[in-house]
């Protein structure tokens, strides 16, 4: 089975024979296909460059402080601008450390806190930036609801899907990409590139979930996408000799009952038009009567 494209930012890189000091990786970027660029960090300062392939093993690494090469340069460089831009967020050491605390913990000294951090998903999402605030969970949080991940999600309802699905990917989130079916209508792209990208590497788990929020969240009356979602659920029970389709029409001939005045018949005549999707729809719907 392939392996996902990794993310290591939050790794903590332990120094040989020193339990406690530690650096921790806060900036990377892909290298070609199979091989990662990071910066590792003590506090706020990058100190060490290193090359990772994606078991995380390191094929190569130095201080800044002893060696340049074009490769770091170019980290460094683009890292300072980054962190250049995220000054004007005025989020301090202490609020970054309060972002790692759910609301209900949080002190919340800094008002305007969440607007920060939505503020700055925005801006990393947009620009495709590693996030210094993913960094930050994973190296330190313990809160699945700690406000970072909060923000994220309203960051989410705000920009733009296909580039929050490149984000989440970027960052290996996940369990966040079913939450993009949601703009599925405004994005269609989505119902293809979702199932592209991790049915690649056999993560049909995540499809699944994205497919079954797809078909509450599409117009009832798109027969094109409609044809799609189930489309992509016929490869994935093809595959795995599941019921994703069956599901999914459940769901859908629910709506049609509420939205429409169609019997389920009348809408299936309407909606799918593929010769195969339609014959194993049929096939389904004998095995329920």
């Amino acid at each position: 089975m392939s392996v996902l494209p990794p993310s290591f930012l939050g790794k903590k890189v332990f120094l040989d024979g020193e339990n406690d000091r530690h650096y921790i990786l806060k900036y990377e970027e892909l290298s070609g296909e199979r091989k990662v660029h990071a910066l590792l960090f003590d506090q706020e300062i990058p100190v060490i460059f290193a090359v990772l392939d994606y078991q995380g093993r390191f094929l190569d690494s130095f201080y800044l402080s002893n060696k340049t090469t074009e490769e770091s340069s170019s980290a460094v460089e683009r890292h300072k601008q980054i962190a250049e831009r995220k000054k004007q967020y005025k989020v301090t050491q202490d609020d970054l450390k309060d972002a790692l605390r759910s609301k209900e913990e949080a002190k919340m000294k800094n008002n305007n806190i969440m607007k920060h951090l939505i503020d700055e998903h925005l801006e990393d999402i947009k620009q495709q930036w590693p996030s210094r605030l993913i960094a930050l969970q994973n190296a330190d949080g313990k809160s699945e609801n700690s406000l970072i991940l909060t923000a994220l999600e309203e960051a989410l309802e705000q920009a733009n899907a296909l580039k929050s699905f490149k984000f989440l990917l970027h960052h290996r989130l996940d369990t966040y990409i079913p939450l993009l079916a949601k703009y599925i209508q405004d994005q269609p792209q989505l119902i293809d590139e979702v199932p592209e990208f991790y049915l690649s590497f056999d993560q049909a788990k995540i499809v699944e979930q994205f497919l079954y929020r797809a078909v509450n969240n599409v117009e009832i009356d798109d027969a094109n996408l409609i044809e799609k979602i189930l489309h992509q659920a016929q490869k994935i029970d093809n595959v795995h000799y599941s019921n994703v389709l069956r599901q999914l029409l459940i769901k859908l001939f629910k709506r049609v009952k509420s939205e429409t005045k169609d019997s389920s018949k009348e809408w299936l005549n309407k909606t799918v038009h593929d010769h195969s999707l339609r014959v194993t729809i049929v096939d389904i719907l004998k095995k329920k009567a």
